[in-house]
């Protein structure tokens, strides 16, 4: 990780819907991680509310078998930190950049004495958890009616990194809902269509082929 003091320049215009405070913003840092450096770790107390700038992440949970569960992932414009600021959550779950990732870090205590005292803050914050839990109520219902290979196209669309997808078959499959041996069947039909290439450590998407695929899944859907 690297950190710097914040400074004017950054460019905050993805998080106008929260009202943030100038002489928060000159206490906060800005920090940048490397591909599958961990930004927060399990069950470590929280330092900062993050404010993810660019790249992406992905929240994931370690389970008591030694195990590890994708949850969700993140795209810029998105908080890191938010049901722990509110008190929702006590334990944080693990959050790793994919890709370089740039945040905003506002030290967690000062977010809580100054920010969580302004109702309007607090209102924009409370809206944001609001969007977040009714997006992952139409992700899950997507699941439910989406067949596994637009699924599985969409999600390798909405979180490679630099059109290569590095997460293990074992954690997409559960994180998809489905077999270890229907994804990598899927995987191999995708493999044979030139929508993607195996490597070394995960996938190298065919970007423009995998789209197109989309597209024309979602006008067969609409038929």
């Amino acid at each position: 990780m690297d950190k710097r003091p914040y400074n004017d320049h950054i460019d905050l215009q993805q998080f106008d819907y929260l009202p943030l405070a100038s002489e928060v913003l000159a206490k906060s840092d800005y920090l940048t991680f490397d591909n599958n450096e961990t930004i927060q770790q399990d069950a470590v107390p929280m330092t900062y509310f993050y404010l993810l700038l660019s790249g992406k992440a992905k929240i994931i949970k370690d389970q008591a078998n030694g195990k590890r569960a994708l949850l969700h992932f993140l795209q810029p414009g998105d908080s890191i930190g938010d049901l722990t600021l509110v008190g929702a959550e006590i334990q944080p779950k693990t959050v790793i950049a994919l890709g370089k990732t740039s945040c905003i870090g506002i030290p967690i205590q000062l977010a809580k004495q100054q920010l969580m005292q302004d109702p309007y803050f607090v209102q924009a914050l409370a809206k944001e958890i609001g969007e977040k839990l009714l997006l992952r109520m139409d992700s899950y219902m997507l699941q439910q009616t989406y067949p596994l290979d637009l699924r599985l196209a969409m999600l390798l669309m909405e979180t490679s990194v630099e059109d290569h997808y590095q997460e293990k078959i074992t954690e997409t499959a559960e994180f998809l809902g489905v077999s270890y041996r229907h994804l990598t069947f899927t995987l191999k039909r995708f493999k044979e269509q030139g929508l993607i290439q195996k490597q070394n450590q995960g996938y190298r998407i065919n970007h423009e082929a995998l789209n197109n695929y989309i597209d024309q899944k979602h006008r067969g859907a609409s038929d």
